[in-house]
């Protein structure tokens, strides 16, 4: 017999032998048992019951009503009639519709962390000599860091606008930022 035969022969029957060391999970889930509950310590527990016993009103609808509330100093926000859960889906959508930079967000602190160059200008895009502009000069961007922060009340989500330190914006380019929001919010509610 010639090797490449034999080698043949002997792969295929490692082959088959493969399946007895690497057996089929596919139908396992036939034969599983249910687990018994975890069990909580008594600690966790007394945490677990405060939380459930602090009540939040939520507004249970999905409107789409959307308003800009200037109370005065670091009280201009914009305010969703929508549970938490879906504006923070929209804010998202609205960020990424006018291309602002989202660096890091965190749903349970409520923020997303973005960058926002409110001189922004478009880039044109249509010749050799712009390329090599653009490859030579430094970066026409000046991004700015900026907190776009959610917080849940009985009448909506209200959705503020701070600075990297934290600090609410109410004026200026935080302003501008919170203006784009708005619009573009508004823009999506009305289509």
């Amino acid at each position: 017999m010639k090797p490449i035969k034999v080698i043949f022969i002997f792969s295929v029957a490692f082959l088959t032998a493969c399946g007895k060391f690497f057996p089929d999970k596919e139908a396992d889930y036939i034969y599983s048992k249910e687990i018994p509950q975890l069990k909580i310590p008594p600690e966790m527990q007394a945490e677990r019951l405060q939380a459930e016993s602090e009540e939040v009103i939520v507004p249970v609808t999905l409107s789409k009503t959307v308003q800009f509330i200037d109370q005065g100093e670091n009280k201009t926000y914009v305010r969703i009639n929508s549970p938490f859960a879906h504006v923070w889906r929209i804010v998202g959508k609205a960020l990424t519709a006018r291309a602002v930079e989202i660096t890091d967000k965190n749903r349970s602190l409520a923020t997303y962390y973005v960058q926002y160059d409110p001189e922004l200008q478009a880039v044109s895009d249509g010749t050799f000599g712009d390329e090599f502009v653009f490859f030579f000069s430094g970066d026409a961007n000046q991004d700015i860091p900026y907190q776009v922060y959610l917080t849940e009340s009985e009448f909506g989500t209200d959705i503020f606008v701070r600075d990297q330190l934290g600090n609410k914006l109410s004026n200026g380019d935080g302003l501008k930022l919170l203006n784009l929001l708005f619009d573009t919010i508004k823009q999506d509610f009305e289509s």
